[in-house]
């Protein structure tokens, strides 16, 4: 009993006096806690405005920075203007370093997908058998009839031929999306030579859409070479 009444003792908040009725006219009646947060804010604010007066006070008068020319205030709110326009060379630049990569990976893409063509079956058309023989010097008759036979191959058990067949077709699947990343690349390869053309050529451009097909071509003034 003794434990429950110093526990029940302990829970009990300090009461704090209220505002006195003759002063109601001036609202709740501000406690201790309250102070130390109004307290804390104000102190904040004074310290903030100390060291920005001590950076007005230290400031070069022909201090330069391009951003001051780049920056404005609107409504209130201080923001920088930037300027993301590029130059014809750049952007000439910047897409021919585009081309390059993507031909580079289009490269690569065609090694990858030949490979798999190579390891693959029914990929390039029907494959014909062949079995090689050496021989000691070209001037050797060779019976081809009566060769001996090359021995069967042995029998897998279903497990082992099961597992194989998964692998197969997983490589199909790969071999698959390798084939449409090629055509992807292909035509982003193709896209940005034309605007490369395009962007090289002198004079009006003319494009022209084909009704049936959809297809877009352009067409302008041939420049004679030097």
């Amino acid at each position: 009993q003794r434990r429950v009444r110093e526990a029940v003792v302990s829970t009990q908040s300090t009461g704090e006096r209220s505002q006195p009725a003759h002063r109601k006219k001036f609202g709740l009646l501000e406690k201790h806690k309250d102070y130390v947060v109004r307290a804390r804010d104000f102190n904040k604010k004074k310290k903030i405005l100390k060291q920005l007066k001590n950076v007005a006070d230290e400031k070069n008068p022909d201090e330069f920075y391009r951003g001051m020319i780049k920056s404005r205030i609107v409504d209130g709110k201080h923001e920088i203007h930037k300027d993301n326009t590029l130059d014809h060379a750049t952007v000439m630049l910047l897409k021919t370093q585009d081309a390059n990569y993507i031909n580079l990976k289009l490269q690569a893409e065609k090694n990858k997908v030949s490979k798999l063509k190579e390891v693959l079956h029914d990929t390039k058309g029907e494959k014909v058998n062949t079995h090689t023989v050496f021989v000691e010097s070209d001037s050797e008759d060779v019976d081809l009839e009566n060769l001996e036979k090359l021995p069967d191959a042995p029998d897998i058990d279903p497990a082992t031929k099961k597992a194989l067949g998964r692998a197969k077709k997983v490589q199909y699947n790969v071999l698959q999306a390798r084939i449409k990343r090629l055509q992807t690349l292909e035509r982003a390869s193709h896209k940005l030579q034309v605007y490369k053309n395009i962007a090289s050529a002198k004079g009006q451009v003319f494009k022209e859409v084909d009704e049936d097909t959809g297809n877009v071509s352009y067409r302008w003034r041939k420049q004679r070479a030097k």
